[in-house]
C-alpha cells in the first residue's frame, strides 16, 4: 500500500479569477458613472431653479419700478403744463409794464387774426341757404374781432413811441394742386389806429403769394384794385391762369 502512488490533477483558474476581476472593476466603473451622472443632474436642476428664482424676483419687483418711473413722468409733465400756462398768462392790466407783455399781447392778436380767417372761410363756403349756420359764424367773428380790438387797445397802451407797424398774416391755400402761402400785409404808419392806415392815403392792405419751391419767387398780387403781374415762366410751370391768382386773390387775401 505504501508504495502506492497518488495521482491528482492541477488546474489552472486564473483565467477564471481575471474574468472575476474585470467584472467587479465594471460594476465599480458604472457605479461611478451613475453617481456622477446624478450629481450633474442635480447641479443642472439647481441652477435652473435658480434662474426660475431670479425672474420670479424680477417680476415680482418690476412693476414697482414702472410704477415709480411712471410717477416721475407724470410730475414732469406737470410741471411742464404749469410752466406753459404761465408763460401763456395774460397779465392783469396793472402787470402791463414789460416789454415781454407786448409780445404775449401781439402773440394774441396774430392767433385772434388766424381765428377771424378760418371763420371767413368758413362763411365763404356755407351754403347761401343754410342761414342760421352762416349767422352763427358771423356772431363769432363779430366777438373775436371785438377781442382783438380790446386786445390791441392794451398793446397801444403799453406802446408809448409811434412807429411803422406791418401785420402779416398768413393762410395756406392751393393752386392747381400745388401748395402756396398767400400772406396779407397789413400797414400801420399810426399804431394808435386800430385799423390799416398809410399816411399818404394809398391802400393800407395787400398781399402776395409764395411757393414751397426754389425754382419758383414769390409773386405781389397788390392790393385790393391792383392787377397782379404774373409771368409767363409762372403761368407755364404751374400750368394755370391769369383768371386762377385772380381767384386765388380774392378768395385768400384778407382785405377785409
Amino acid at each position: 500500500m505504501s508504495d502506492e502512488k497518488i495521482q491528482y490533477d492541477v488546474h489552472d483558474y486564473s483565467p477564471v479569477n481575471q474574468y472575476i476581476d474585470d467584472q467587479a472593476r465594471l460594476k465599480r466603473s458604472a457605479s461611478t458613472w451613475r453617481y456622477a451622472k446624478a450629481t450633474a443632474l442635480i447641479l443642472v436642476a439647481a441652477g435652473i431653479l435658480a434662474v426660475l428664482l431670479a425672474w420670479a424676483y424680477y417680476l415680482y419687483k418690476k412693476p414697482h419700478r414702472l410704477l415709480s418711473l411712471s410717477e416721475i413722468e407724470q410730475k414732469v409733465i406737470k410741471n411742464e403744463d404749469r410752466i406753459i400756462n404761465t408763460e401763456r398768462k395774460l397779465p392783469k392790466d396793472d402787470e402791463i409794464n414789460t416789454s415781454t407783455t407786448s409780445n404775449i399781447l401781439q402773440d394774441r392778436i396774430n392767433e385772434k387774426d388766424l381765428e377771424i380767417a378760418k371763420l371767413k372761410e368758413q362763411i365763404s363756403s356755407t351754403d347761401n341757404n343754410d342761414e342760421i349756420l352762416k349767422q352763427e359764424l358771423e356772431n363769432a367773428k363779430a366777438k373775436i374781432e371785438k377781442d382783438k380790438l380790446e386786445l390791441q387797445k392794451k398793446l397801444l397802451e403799453k406802446r408809448k413811441v409811434k412807429t411803422n407797424v406791418i401785420h402779416f398774416q398768413n393762410v395756406n391755400a392751393k393752386i392747381n394742386n400745388t401748395a402756396v402761402t398767400v400772406t396779407t400785409r397789413l400797414y400801420y404808419d399810426d399804431p394808435s389806429n386800430l385799423v390799416p392806415n398809410r399816411s399818404n392815403g394809398s391802400d393800407p392792405i395787400d398781399c402776395y403769394v409764395s411757393f414751397n419751391r426754389d425754382d419758383l419767387k414769390y409773386i405781389e398780387l397788390g392790393g385790393k384794385n391792383d392787377a397782379p403781374v404774373i409771368s409767363k415762366y409762372h403761368l407755364e410751370t404751374l400750368s394755370v391762369s391769369r383768371n386762377d391768382f385772380l381767384l386765388l386773390k380774392n378768395n385768400k387775401c384778407q382785405f377785409n
